[in-house]
């Protein structure tokens, strides 16, 4: 078990480096199935830097560093994003239907990242 959790991490940077490569050339690609809309210039700049520029650069640092403190930094990060899904249930109404996709794949990347914890 000891191996697999040793790369699950690196899967976790993999994946969040593909959702940052999308959220910085084609974040339409990303917003249009969470229903967002970028009616402004300003607004796909700004959905670039968060989706794609924060993204690429937590899986970069992540991928080109290899130590395990990043990765149970990005962890945590996947972990609190997880959480603020739950919170939005509690006071935004979203519903449960809307907020599945989200659990699952801000849970699954936390999981990923804090595997050697976990399993280990």
């Amino acid at each position: 078990m000891e191996t697999l959790a040793s790369w699950l991490p690196i899967v976790g940077a993999v994946l969040t480096l593909i959702f940052g490569l999308i959220g910085f050339f084609k974040p339409r690609l990303l917003l249009d199935n969470l229903d967002i809309e970028l009616k402004s210039p300003a607004a796909v700049s700004e959905a670039r830097a968060v989706f794609g520029g924060l993204n690429l650069g937590m899986a970069i640092v992540a991928l080109s560093l290899g130590e395990p403190v990043i990765f149970t930094a990005l962890g945590v990060t996947w972990g609190v994003m997880t959480l603020a899904r739950f919170w939005s249930l509690a006071v935004d109404g979203i519903g449960v239907k809307g907020a599945i996709p989200g659990i699952v794949v801000d849970g699954l990347l936390c999981f990923l990242f804090l595997s050697p914890h976990i399993l280990g």
